[in-house]
């Protein structure tokens, strides 16, 4: 692949099928030299015989030139819409990133989504739980709804929470409201649990759409298209895991775990994971649902250990005692693995014929079809994206990129600091954590193929989190919520 750093100097410049680094912007902490840039001018020929000779010349170029313009725009384009199109990756940005606007805002799961091309926000005011509905851009309020009142004096805090998905969430953002009962009361209302309310609001306009209630001892709920998977406890300690339409909550799918997974007794407690293609539960065993019909596609022994990852059409499983295995969508071993894939925020399928698996002290790669090893690399760092077939890895105080293709470290950095965040990637530039000289905490693009610092700007103090949401650049601090672009 060309190197995507802005030329130095003037030279011919071939045509990729994406834009470069250069296309986008120039790097402001390293300015071309002038220096080796020169100039030869000669008196021009003289008399219409020049003009009658050359301007067909000069048609022909100029025609040239245009169509070459087209072309580069299309594919400019192209490239834009590939990678907005790939949940958990950055619009490609066309110069170093600035604040937009920003409004209150929390670091907790479920507080901002993307949702009917807008950034809809979820925030607790004085009076109200609110959920509001942004232009991505300037940050207009499109909407605002007051989703539940907060805690009153006497009773429990109220929660609430909008499960988000990988990418838009489309027309429907579906949003959940824990009523706590009353802290003084009699006994048997002290032992009953939270009611919990699920509010399905249009993201075009925030109408709410009905409202329906999650009955039991809730362990976990997220969101799956416009449906919601639901897990509660029964009076044995059993699971029982529903698929609901959110809009209703009719019940698409129900599933009763056979064996007990929450026994405090013995310090077990039931959990469940919402995967791409997959539910995991685990506590008095691990069991592995199909997302689409519940059937049950694994079940690992009690204390095993099993973790799952999810895996294309498939899924992986590693265990202390049996290591890892890949399976197909059914449930049936195909062949071993020596650790558990990657699992990653954002994968443009550029690698689809390999697994990426994180082996702990080293990265390798094995064909997807036959498990044959590919390559291995011994790094401490940890895989965290995949675009145009390079790895973002980062851990500790560092970050870099790997070359899916053979294993090798194309480059890495030191911040000078432990990483509070992973980094991101709009498809160009690695966008990652860094310091400026004087210790303040600092956005640097660097470019993906070698590292190149293009740019850094200033992000505020405390920052917890930058993610990308609906391929928006969100910087989260404790309270404030602030794109940028």
């Amino acid at each position: 692949m060309a190197d995507r750093r802005p030329a130095a100097r003037m030279q011919l410049v071939e045509v990729e099928d994406a834009p470069t680094a250069a296309d986008r912007s120039r790097p402001a902490d390293n300015p071309p030299p002038l220096d080796d840039v020169s100039v030869v001018v000669e008196p021009p020929p003289t008399g219409a015989r020049v003009l009658r000779r050359w301007w067909p010349v000069a048609a022909v170029v100029v025609l040239g030139v245009v169509a070459a313009g087209v072309v580069v725009s299309a594919r400019d384009r192209a490239f834009v819409a590939r990678i907005a199109g790939v949940p958990g990756l950055v619009r490609p940005l066309g110069a170093a990133p600035g604040p937009l606007w920003e409004t209150r805002g929390s670091t907790l799961p479920g507080t901002v989504l993307a949702a009917d091309g807008a950034l809809v926000v979820l925030a607790e005011g004085e009076q109200a739980w609110t959920v509001a509905s942004h232009d991505p851009l300037d940050g207009a309020l499109r909407w605002s709804i007051d989703l539940a009142p907060v805690s009153r004096s006497g009773f429990e805090a109220t929660a609430a929470v909008c499960p988000p998905l990988r990418g838009d969430a489309g027309d429907l953002v579906v949003c959940l409201v824990r009523h706590p009962p009353v802290l003084y009361s009699d006994d048997a209302s002290i032992q009953e649990p939270p009611r919990v309310s699920v509010v399905p609001l249009s993201a075009q306009d925030g109408e709410r759409l009905g409202e329906w209630d999650v009955r039991g001892s809730l362990v976990a709920f997220d969101r799956i298209a416009d449906d919601l998977v639901v897990g509660t406890l029964d009076a044995e300690g059993r699971m029982i895991v529903q698929r609901r339409d959110a809009r209703t909550g009719d019940v698409v799918w129900s599933v009763v775990t056979p064996v007990v997974m929450n026994d405090p007794a013995i310090s077990v407690a039931a959990t469940m994971r919402v995967l791409p293609g997959l539910i995991v539960l685990d506590g008095g065993a691990t069991i592995v649902l199909d997302v689409d019909d519940g059937s049950t596609l694994l079940t690992g022994p009690r204390f095993g250990g099993l973790q799952v990852a999810a895996l294309g059409d498939g899924f992986a499983t590693w265990a202390p005692v049996g290591g890892g295995k890949v399976h197909d969508a059914g449930g049936t071993a195909l062949f071993d693995v020596q650790g558990l894939p990657a699992q990653l925020s954002a994968d443009d399928g550029s690698a689809s014929g390999e697994i990426i698996v994180d082996e702990g002290s080293q990265v390798s790669a094995v064909d997807s079809t036959t498990g044959e090893p590919l390559w291995r690399t011994a790094s401490q760092l940890d895989p965290r994206l995949l675009v145009a077939q390079r790895m973002v890895v980062s851990g500790a105080d560092r970050y870099g990129v790997l070359d899916v293709t053979d294993g090798s470290l194309l480059w890495d950095v030191d911040t000078g600091g432990v990483l509070t965040w992973d980094p991101v990637s709009d498809g160009t530039l690695v966008l990652g954590p860094g310091t400026s000289p004087d210790g303040r905490p600092q956005l640097w693009g660097l470019g993906l193929e070698d590292g190149v610092r293009y740019w850094s700007v200033p992000l505020p103090e405390g920052v917890r989190s930058v993610d990308a949401v609906g391929g928006y650049l969100v910087v989260r601090t404790e309270n404030d919520l602030i794109v940028y672009g």
